[in-house]
């Protein structure tokens, strides 16, 4: 009980940082100023609702999605991070969550594994979603309705001290990529550094 309190008095006091709108929400603790030198994260089996297209573009992978999503997970934050640190990506089955908030938008993030025996920073990635979707939208200058399809991968995420046990930064997650004539294995690739580059984006980990 004492951890829990803990960490809803620290998801409650995180700085607002970022909006809604099409990215998730944000909040970082304005306190956090230094990276580290190791980051795990910790992620719930993502649940892939286009399967047929994990089949047709990462036929390696058609039946170990979580497989793709760690390497690519380890990659993109080594490549993006602006620190020179040791990534470890793992497979979790599931999480406590805990409620926070952003302005009056309530949410929740997923309570940091601080028991695993890890050090550093530790990213807890949970009720991950994998889908393929299209939106209609009315064009204002021809006056036509035009329909755009989106590769979209959405979740919750908190970034943890696990040496002060402290949550310094948490959000929701809704990345996507806009879809071309023909879904490929690129597509998967540029969503995976777009989904980084949400977390990332306004931390002492971002690449300046």
């Amino acid at each position: 009980m004492k951890k829990l309190a803990a960490l809803l008095l620290c998801a409650a006091s995180l700085s607002l940082i970022g909006c809604g709108g099409k990215a998730g929400l944000k909040n970082i603790d304005p306190t956090w100023t230094e990276p580290a030198t190791a980051v795990t994260v910790f992620y719930t089996e993502p649940v892939v609702k286009n399967q047929d297209d994990v089949a047709d573009d990462l036929p390696d992978y058609s039946s170990n999605f979580s497989g793709w999503f760690t390497q690519q997970m380890a990659s993109e934050l080594k490549s993006q991070a602006d620190i020179a640190a040791n990534f470890t990506a793992k497979e979790v089955t599931d999480y406590t969550m805990t409620p926070a908030k952003f302005g009056k938008k309530d949410y929740l993030i997923p309570s940091p594994k601080f028991d695993e025996g890890v050090s550093g920073l530790i990213i807890s990635m949970s009720n991950l979603e994998v889908s393929r979707l299209s939106e209609t939208k009315m064009n204002p200058l021809t006056m036509s309705a035009e329909t755009k399809s989106y590769l979209q991968f959405t979740g919750e995420y908190s970034i943890a001290n696990a040496d002060a046990k402290t949550v310094v930064a948490s959000g929701t997650l809704k990345a996507r990529v806009h879809l071309g004539f023909a879904m490929g294995k690129g597509d998967w690739e540029e969503n995976m550094k777009n989904l980084v580059e949400e977390i990332l984006k306004d931390t002492p980990l971002q690449k300046k």
